[in-house]
């Protein structure tokens, strides 16, 4: 998710109206002056099912430099200039995204320390109090948690699952840590709070403990 934008050969094939097999040359062509933007990188990928032969096909990643240039290269027909626009404005789009990203990311950062704050300062919770929080705050505010959220992106194990979430989805867990760390301090435990954030609300938590009450006095 930090990796820089890229697109592909495929995608200026596809949107400028050009074939695949021209836009490969071109690059091919060009590729001294493309690289004054960079090493231009590739992937490997398996061919088309029903395609003859069986061999890997070379896919270019082209940064926004290297793809703008290229376009530029192209003639301009209607289908060009419109894909030039397109091309312009998803990369801008793509850098806002994550510059978001990254302040949130460093707003999230805080809010943890201050999660983190709050249950050290609780002698009641124990050493998994902070991942059970952690976890919650991640379910309550996205209906999944940490780990189911990593395993369907795909998130290698030694990468946070911060690092795969949008400007939108860390503002909202970065959110929920703070009311959660303000709940902590309220000196709440864990059931109460995870009723409060999670919707089910304190109605609910009231009448369980009402009737586990009533169990106990039996």
């Amino acid at each position: 998710m930090n990796a820089e934008p890229f697109t592909t050969d495929k995608v200026v094939s596809k949107y400028s109206g050009n074939t695949l097999k021209e836009v490969k040359q071109m690059i091919k062509k060009h590729q001294k002056e493309i690289e004054r933007f960079g090493v231009i990188t590739f992937e490997m990928a398996k061919p088309p099912k029903g395609s003859k032969g069986g061999r890997p096909v070379k896919i270019y990643h082209l940064n926004r430099e290297q793809a703008t240039f290229l376009v530029t290269l192209l003639d301009n027909t209607n289908q060009v200039v419109n894909f030039k626009f397109n091309l312009v404005k998803q990369f801008f789009d793509k850098d806002k995204e994550l510059q978001e990203r990254n302040v949130k990311r460093e707003a999230g950062k805080l809010t943890t320390s201050s999660l983190n704050d709050a249950i050290k300062s609780r002698e009641d919770l124990d050493s998994h109090a902070y991942v059970n929080f952690e976890q919650l705050a991640y379910r309550a505010s996205l209906g999944k948690n940490a780990t189911q959220i990593k395993h369907e992106r795909s998130v290698p194990k030694s990468t946070p699952a911060t690092e795969y979430l949008s400007a939108a989805e860390l503002n909202k867990v970065s959110l929920m840590k703070q009311k959660i760390a303000v709940l902590l301090e309220l000196g709440m435990e864990y059931q109460a709070v995870k009723a409060l954030v999670s919707g089910t609300g304190i109605k609910t938590l009231m009448i369980n403990k009402t009737l586990r009450r009533a169990r106990e006095e039996a």
